[in-house]
């Protein structure tokens, strides 16, 4: 005689619903998206930063 289980059976993948994963797919690529433009800006910003500096020195030793 065969007796059936009645627990249910924790699987690696559940199934989740497409709508929710899409869902949280485009959050995550939405934030990682804004940090990378975050990012580059404040790469830029960076340059910029040097850049003027550099120019400021220049000056200052083309005055003295």
């Amino acid at each position: 005689m065969v007796e059936c289980c009645s627990r249910k059976r924790l699987t690696a993948t559940p199934h989740l619903d497409p709508v929710f994963v899409e869902t949280v797919v485009n959050e995550v690529l939405f934030s990682f998206n804004l940090f990378e433009e975050e990012l580059v800006k404040a790469e830029e910003e960076e340059k910029q930063r040097k850049e003027e500096e550099e120019k400021r020195k220049q000056q200052e030793e083309e005055h003295n």
